[in-house]
């Protein structure tokens, strides 16, 4: 009788079962619908987070510097406030100046959109009476509802702000009731997290800086109003992989088409999607020394699912809550399927997998001896 390779009588006597997976996918499902009661704690908890991760590597640059524990403290913080401030403060502006930029002409801006309506209607053989027209104060209204959410996003800025200093001050504290409840490993395990999401968020600002740069300078050149605002804009949006910069491109579009037509509108989105193309999948390799191993499939779903669990804010975070997600879920067994949707299994070397009983393996194990 024919040998029987180890993994392929495991295999035959441990027949694959859906019913973990399907525990997994349904606690998973909970959990989502959970948080997104909470929406707006949980984003302003898992930002605050993130942001004391950051901090915490800048204030122990500061401490190895030789500033004191609550110098390093207080410095820190007060760069958190000055560089989220000012982000927040030009998101806002560039809402307000949009708005005004829509309200001082309104009729030579609708007369604009009619055109483009028509052309569209031309060029798609769509009758013009079946294109839709962008009405101006349909624009009004939604720049007027981001406004109304400005209040809700000051309390949730300030209370990541109290998230940020406690966190700072207390960090050691933590740090050792952790390693007394759990084991130096786990412990590491988190460490590395901690490290992972540092170089990712370094990274984006780096790369994110140096395309705002160029896209204001393309602005400046084209001669699109508040060229400077809108780079603000930009280097804010680069913090939402892949589509991030198709959302920052839609102001400055938007006011070179108002001012100049069309063709200046197309060498603004032009410009932009060059720029931005270049910084993330020239640059952004190049520069990243860790792998992430989170494909634009999954970079893609994971910024679609976080934001309908958490709001906009899930956009912003959805590489490094992802992230975090599969360092959380890859000591568990039963999760380790959906761990390797997310990217590559650690230890799933191409031994292991070459190690794997085939179909012709196991059909030649079933087979009656002649």
């Amino acid at each position: 009788m024919p040998s029987i390779n180890p993994r392929v009588g495991e295999a035959l006597a441990d027949p694959p079962s859906l019913f973990r997976p399907v525990l997994v996918l349904a606690a998973l499902v909970v959990l989502a619908v959970g948080v997104g009661l909470a929406q707006g704690v949980v984003a302003t908890v898992a930002f605050g987070a993130l942001a004391a991760v950051v901090c915490r590597a800048g204030m122990l640059a500061l401490q190895r510097r030789g500033a004191r524990r609550g110098v390093a403290v207080g410095v820190t913080v007060a760069a958190f406030v000055l560089i989220i401030g000012s982000l927040a403060a030009a998101l806002v502006a560039s809402v307000v100046a949009l708005s005004a930029e829509i309200s001082q002409d309104t009729e030579r801006i609708a007369d604009a959109l009619r055109q483009v309506a028509e052309q569209f209607g031309i060029a798609t053989g769509v009758p013009p009476g079946d294109v839709p027209v962008v009405d101006p104060a349909q624009l009004l209204s939604v720049a007027r509802s981001l406004l109304g959410a400005v209040a809700p996003a000051v309390t949730a800025l300030l209370m990541a702000v109290l998230i940020v200093t406690y966190l700072l001050i207390d960090a050691d504290r933590l740090r050792g009731r952790l390693l007394a409840a759990t084991s130096a490993n786990v412990v590491g395990r988190y460490d590395a997290l901690a490290t992972e999401l540092v170089v990712y968020v370094k990274v984006r600002a780096t790369l994110g800086g140096a395309a705002a740069i160029a896209d204001a300078v393309l602005l400046l050149v084209l001669g699109v109003p508040y060229a400077i605002l809108w780079g603000v804009v930009s280097f804010l949006f680069s913090f939402v992989p892949n589509i991030g910069f198709v959302i920052a491109l839609v102001p400055p579009a938007l006011l070179a088409f108002f001012d100049g037509g069309i063709g200046p509108a197309i060498a603004v989105v032009a410009g932009y999607v060059a720029i931005n193309l270049a910084f993330d999948y020239v640059l952004q390799p190049r520069l990243l020394s860790i792998s992430l191993d989170l494909s634009p499939v999954v970079t893609i779903i994971s910024i679609l699912a976080w934001t309908v669990i958490i709001g906009p804010m899930g956009a912003l975070l959805a590489v490094p809550l992802t992230i975090a997600m599969r360092a959380i879920l890859m000591p568990f067994p039963g999760a380790r399927w959906f761990v390797a949707l997310l990217g590559p299994v650690p230890g799933d070397t191409k031994a292991e997998v070459d190690a794997e009983p085939t179909v012709e393996q196991v059909r030649d194990a079933t087979k009656e001896p002649a």
